[in-house]
This record gives C-alpha cells, structure tokens and sequence, in this order.
C-alpha cells in the first residue's frame, strides 16, 4: 500500500545515525580505515583506550540505485557488530504506526485556508494520481505529516534504495541486537510541536515547489554520495528553509539527546 509505505520511510529530513561497537572480530584496521583529511566521511570510527571500538555511519534513508554505494568494509562492519543502533530499533508494526498518524480530533482539511486545501487538492490529483475524493477518504482524519510524506516519497523512483531497511535486514540475517534512539511516538510528536499554520506552509511549499525541490533532492543525494558533508545543511537550508527553522526540533536538539 502506497501511503503505508510512506510512513515506514522517515526520509531526507535528518540523518540516521547509526553506530556498531565492535572488537574487531575479523577486521584488519590498518588495511581497511582512511583517515579523512577535509572531514567529508559517511563512515567515522570511534577510538577510546579501554573501550571497544565503534562507528557511525550517517545514511540518506532513501536513495536513487545509482548513488547507493555500501562498501564490502562496511558490510563487513556491521556483520561483525555487537549491537546496530539507528534513529528507531527496527520497523514499528504498521498498524501501530498508521493509528499514531491518526488526528485525535479535528480534520486534516483544518489546517489549511480555503484557498491552500483547493490548491492542495488539484496537486495531489495531478501530481500524486489522489482524486480529491480519494483525498478526503485517505487524508482527512490523518495528521498533515501523512501528507508531507507521500509528497516528499513521490522524489523518488519506484527503484530507489533504503540504507536503513538494507542494515535492519543484515542485523536480523546475522543475528545482530538492533537498537533505537527514539520510538516511533517521538519521532511524529515533533511534528506535533509545530504550530497548524506552520506544518500548512511546509506542505504549501512542497506542493507550489515540487519540481524545483525534486531537482533539489536530486543535488543532495549526489553530494552525500561524494560524501560532501560540509555541503549538505547548507543545501538543505536553502531548499526548506520553512522546514529548517525548527532545526532544533529535528536535528540539533535530537542529535543532544543521543549522545
């Protein structure tokens, strides 16, 4: 089911972190680690003496086949891993996750002006193949963040790759404990956090900005796969800077809890 799908996937908006500690167990460092001079690295490994040594590896969580690049060393890192922990320790039951995108009251359809949901609705029937009225029967007792999510999917090809589903899948093939930063709640209560009109606008400029921003997530995806991390926020702030201003809701604040 299409719109299923897009909850599973939490893309582009952050970056999963996700880090294995390891003894080592069949990896040759000194033939398989580069030390990085400029600091554009995917891949960082952790030292400290007396502690077991562990990486983290920053993905995009869905990205085009032709910029997916996992490398046999870091195959190789996570099967030799004692423990894989990402943004959420696995995938949540789909069910439970549809209840939780579920408005507790109100309709979706209120949070936008009469003259932002005519103009949602012609996108999402042009552009997405929702008739309005599939529209109002999917969406209109679902949070926004539904919405911005099967618009934010439709970036991709039906051939694009998730990193996150590729390392979830080596951990339950090699045994692998797979743990999780946050829970699925927490995640979508960030969204609700944001004021109604704020989340109106973010979806408004996706769908008044969508070929311009599919071309945007074109870029990012080909500066994270030359690794150009010092060029990646920038671009983001550039193309969402509506997104972008509750940076400390989705990035800073988060990355400050993890650690």
């Amino acid at each position: 089911m299409k719109y299923l799908n897009s909850i599973i996937s939490i893309i582009i908006f952050s970056f999963l972190s996700c880090s294995s500690s390891s003894p080592n167990k069949g990896i040759d460092d000194n033939k398989t680690d580069i030390e990085v001079k400029n600091g554009n690295s995917l891949l960082w490994k952790i030292e400290k003496e007396g502690y077991k040594t562990s990486y983290i590896f920053g993905t995009m969580h869905m990205i085009e086949a032709e910029y997916y690049d996992f490398t046999p060393h870091m195959t190789e890192i996570v099967k030799n891993s004692d423990a894989i922990i990402m943004e959420i320790g696995g995938q949540p039951n789909p069910l439970k996750a549809l209840d939780m995108m579920r408005l507790k009251e109100g309709k979706v359809e209120d949070f936008f002006t009469k003259n932002q949901l005519k103009d949602l609705v012609e996108f999402m029937d042009s552009k997405m193949n929702v008739s309005p009225q599939e529209f109002h029967s999917t969406y209109s007792g679902m949070k926004p963040f539904f919405i911005l999510q099967t618009i934010t999917q439709a970036y991709f090809s039906e051939t694009s790759i998730s990193y996150d589903l590729n390392i979830m899948q080596m951990s339950a093939e090699n045994n692998i404990p797979l743990l999780g930063f946050e829970t699925m709640e927490e995640q979508l209560g960030f969204f609700d956090q944001i004021p109604a009109k704020d989340v109106a606008l973010m979806i408004m400029n996706s769908v008044y900005n969508f070929e311009e921003e599919k071309k945007d997530t074109k870029k990012l995806e080909k500066l994270y796969a030359k690794q150009k991390v010092d060029k990646l926020i920038p671009l983001m702030k550039n193309q969402s800077p509506e997104f972008m201003a509750f940076e400390d809701i989705f990035l800073n604040n988060r990355n400050k809890a993890w650690i």
